[in-house]
């Protein structure tokens, strides 16, 4: 005697295979972000004037506006994002540029300058509100503001193509 499926059971054995889960494929709540978006490196736009006060390392504050004339470099950092290949650039852009160049180094902590000397402003901002002001999307983040005080150029985290295009951005603002 043979047995026989029968004919619905065959039916739903198709129907649960093509109906069921398929591999690779999300879907994002309603309203969220996507997962490839990501945050700007600060609330202010390519173009717009940065205006504020520097705390500094050594007590103080430097009133950006008083570097006006000049190509700014202001990176906003914490002794565990330093990267010493970029200060070692910024370095490097300083000794071509000389007094054509400030770098403006600004640590949530204090720790980090205890091996630092100039030719860099250290900056310290220790409970965050210089880095708030900016709304810093993630450490470092850093800004090129050209002889007005306008960014030109921002990018936010660590070893992303940012820091070239940085570097690209001064040498490119120093020569015209």
């Amino acid at each position: 005697m043979s047995r026989c499926t029968p004919p619905w059971g065959v039916a739903a054995v198709v129907v649960a295979l093509a109906c069921g889960p398929q591999q690779g494929h999300t879907t994002a709540p309603s309203g969220a972000a996507s997962p490839a978006s990501t945050l700007p490196p600060s609330r202010h736009d390519t173009g717009a004037l940065l205006e504020g006060n520097v705390p500094l390392a050594q007590g103080g504050v430097l009133p950006l506006v008083e570097l006006r004339g000049k190509l700014v470099v202001v990176e906003v950092v914490d002794a565990a994002h330093r990267d010493d290949a970029v200060e070692s650039d910024y370095a490097a852009l300083q000794r071509e540029l000389g007094e054509r160049l400030v770098v403006v180094l600004v640590s949530l902590d204090h720790d980090g300058w205890q091996d630092q000397s100039p030719p860099f402003v250290l900056g310290w901002d220790p409970q965050g509100a210089f880095a708030a002001r900016l709304q810093a999307a993630s450490l470092p983040t850093v800004l090129l503001l050209d002889p007005q005080g306008r960014i030109v150029q921002q990018y936010a985290g660590a070893r992303t193509p940012g820091h070239r295009e940085l570097v690209a951005a001064v040498h490119a603002h120093a020569a015209g």
